[in-house]
């Protein structure tokens, strides 16, 4: 199996990405496995952004902890009460550690089920 991950949605590409290939939103599937827990470390609240513009919560299951660090990810590790729910292209988070260059425009579909 492929180990490359979605552009898009940063899931394994034939191992849970469900993106349509014709540029059309992905469909938001229900998950069965367990609710993601914050790792060590990580404030609860922290949001890290990934390469594709992707926000994540620590815990998240399409990322693993050796792979958060600068320069592949920025994060916020003490974000405003109503961050997670105002990112979007129009109103973009900015990292403000790790990589500070990342900018998030869309939520992880799968933390913001879980958290």
């Amino acid at each position: 199996m492929s180990d490359i991950r979605c552009e898009r949605c940063e899931l394994i590409v034939g191992a849970g990405c469900s993106c349509p290939t014709n540029g059309s939103p992905p469909r938001v599937a229900r998950s069965s496995s367990a609710p993601q827990a914050p790792r060590a470390g990580w404030p609860r609240n922290a949001i890290i952004i990934s390469e594709a513009g992707n926000a994540h919560y620590p815990g998240c299951n399409h990322l693993s902890d050796s792979e958060i660090r600068a320069p592949k990810f920025g994060w916020v590790t003490d974000p405003a009460p109503n961050a997670w729910r105002l990112i979007a292209e129009e109103r973009p988070l900015h990292a403000t550690q790790g990589n500070v260059d990342r900018i998030a425009v869309r939520r992880c579909q799968t933390c913001a089920e879980y958290h």
